[in-house]
């Protein structure tokens, strides 16, 4: 006996219903476990460990490709720490709250390191992507730097070191410092301000 539409339209918004609901949940128990879990010691040994060999790679390519110029930005100190301020909301915490907290598995949900890198790595491939999109939009003066090769892979690497910290510690504060360190040296003694038109 085939089912009525109005019984089928009922178990479709129920089903709706109950997606949106996990959804929520699942949000809110990423944020909070990001938010509140602490970082060990060993999280913030790991975190610099990574980061220093982010920078043994992408320093030596970046300055034989000329991507990065070893100068200290025309700012004033006080202009500096604006921009480093700037540079810990958007990109660090924004960034790294969407693109590690959000749509990543928390430490605390239970699945093999294998599935976890499923679905990470196309989360990883759309972070890079998300760069070039944002320069045709949104910030059209960046397009040269955000469609560079040698950017594309740093954003590539950092992604990448950023997934495995978070994994490993579970807390936002952990990804949102190793960004911001990132960022700010760029933009302040490498080169990155005057490449972004700032």
């Amino acid at each position: 006996m085939p089912v009525p539409h109005c019984c089928y339209r009922i178990f479709v918004l129920q089903y709706l219903r109950l997606r949106a609901y996990i959804a929520l949940r699942l949000t809110r128990h990423r944020l909070q476990q990001a938010i509140t879990t602490r970082p060990q010691g060993q999280d913030w040994l790991i975190a610099a460990g990574l980061t220093v060999a982010l920078g043994l790679v992408i320093v030596p390519v970046g300055l034989l490709s000329n991507f990065l110029t070893p100068t200290l930005a025309d700012v004033t100190w006080g202009d500096g720490l604006r921009l480093a301020g700037r540079a810990l909301v958007v990109p660090a915490l924004i960034e790294e709250g969407f693109w590690r907290v959000l749509v990543l598995p928390h430490p605390t949900e239970i699945m093999s390191d294998r599935k976890r890198w499923r679905l990470g790595l196309p989360m990883l491939g759309l972070f890079v992507v998300m760069h070039p999109l944002n320069a045709m939009t949104f910030y059209p003066m960046a397009f040269a730097t955000f469609t560079d090769p040698v950017f594309l892979l740093s954003a590539a690497l950092l992604g990448l070191i950023c997934t495995a910290a978070y994994w490993k510690s579970g807390s936002l504060w952990v990804v949102a410092a190793m960004h911001w360190l990132v960022v700010t040296v760029w933009l302040l003694f490498l080169g990155g301000y005057s490449a972004l038109g700032l």
